[in-house]
């Protein structure tokens, strides 16, 4: 594949990976705060948002590891193709991604651009 293959996949995926990340995150979270789905359920369960996360993105990628062990020229799939699951776990990435970058702020008071937290007192810098 060259390079210009891989960009085209990618606009591609970007595309319908953004399509596919509004309309599912109105149904599972309503429109006022895009992660209130997995506070909902972390509250419900007693657990914290960033477990409910990793249910929810662990299932996708199990149905990619899946998919690939039956063949990945043939994947399993039953209800949902193989790219749904691609682009769906791509999207939780960035939801996790919001989640942290939320807490960042909340917690330390900081507008994070992907960095890491301030080092803790009198821990390692």
């Amino acid at each position: 594949m060259t390079p210009e293959q891989r960009k085209a996949v990618f606009d591609e995926l970007d595309s319908k990976g953004r399509g596919l990340l509004l309309s599912k995150g109105a149904d599972y979270a309503g429109t006022e705060d895009v992660l209130a789905n997995f506070k909902r359920n972390a509250e419900r369960l007693g657990l914290t948002k960033y477990q409910v996360w990793a249910v929810y993105f662990g299932k996708h990628i199990d149905a990619i590891f899946n998919s690939i062990k039956a063949g990945p020229f043939y994947p399993q799939v039953n209800s949902e193709d193989l790219e749904g699951r691609v682009l769906d776990a791509r999207n939780y990435l960035g939801l996790y991604e919001c989640m942290r970058r939320e807490d960042m702020e909340e917690v330390f008071g900081l507008k994070d651009k992907g960095g890491a937290p301030p080092p803790q007192e009198g821990g390692a810098a």
